[in-house]
């Protein structure tokens, strides 16, 4: 039996994928109503499957999935959403989400994503995966594209390294990386390292 922990804030759609599941090779562990439910009750339930919405009091979907994979939490994931935009759509592949429903879908299409990742393979919505095949043939053809140098630094900054010693491995100067950053920063539109650090496999894989 394979276990799920939904989150959503919505009592009709709990109570719907709840009725959904039963009599089905699927179990729902638990369900949370916040972001921060979620990420309580994992190492409590500790969930085969998290089912997510991304918009939810408390914090998003994704953020749930940025936290864990942060983490190195390589649990499978699947986003139970109404809309998605293009960006979180391109972070969810990148942070390797295994599964993405929208709402308005044939409820059967759940259950076939579930069956899917349940099995360690990947399954999107037709309307999404449609989405993604032009998003992703179309990224880094724009201002967003990375240069080989901040491509090195992204991948400094996902390792942890502060700015000397990220200067000591570029041959430049810790001034030089400060001006480094913030030009990445704007050009990727992140507030902060930590952001950059967390999204780096996002930006790499679309530049």
């Amino acid at each position: 039996m394979t276990r799920i922990l939904l989150a959503d804030d919505h009592p009709m759609i709990r109570t719907a994928i709840e009725v959904l599941l039963r009599n089905t090779a699927f179990e729902l562990a638990g369900m949370a109503a916040t972001a921060d439910e979620a990420l309580r009750a994992v190492p409590v339930l500790d969930p085969d499957i998290l089912l997510l919405d991304l918009q939810m009091p408390g914090g998003s979907g994704m953020e749930i999935v940025r936290n864990l994979r942060s983490k190195g939490d390589r649990r499978r994931l699947v986003i139970l959403t109404a809309a998605v935009d293009d960006r979180s759509l391109i972070e969810a592949r990148a942070l390797g989400v295994e599964g993405m429903v929208l709402k308005n879908s044939d409820p059967g299409y759940l259950l076939d994503c579930l069956e899917h990742v349940s099995a360690g393979s990947t399954w999107i919505d037709p309307d999404l995966a449609e989405r993604l095949k032009h998003l992703e043939a179309t990224a880094g053809r724009g201002s967003r594209r990375l240069a080989p140098r901040e491509r090195e630094l992204i991948k400094f900054v996902r390792q942890g390294l502060r700015n000397r010693e990220i200067a000591t491995e570029l041959g430049v100067t810790e001034g030089t990386v400060k001006a480094y950053l913030h030009e990445v920063f704007e050009k990727l539109g992140v507030k902060n390292r930590t952001e950059l650090a967390i999204r780096a496999d996002e930006f790499l894989a679309a530049s």
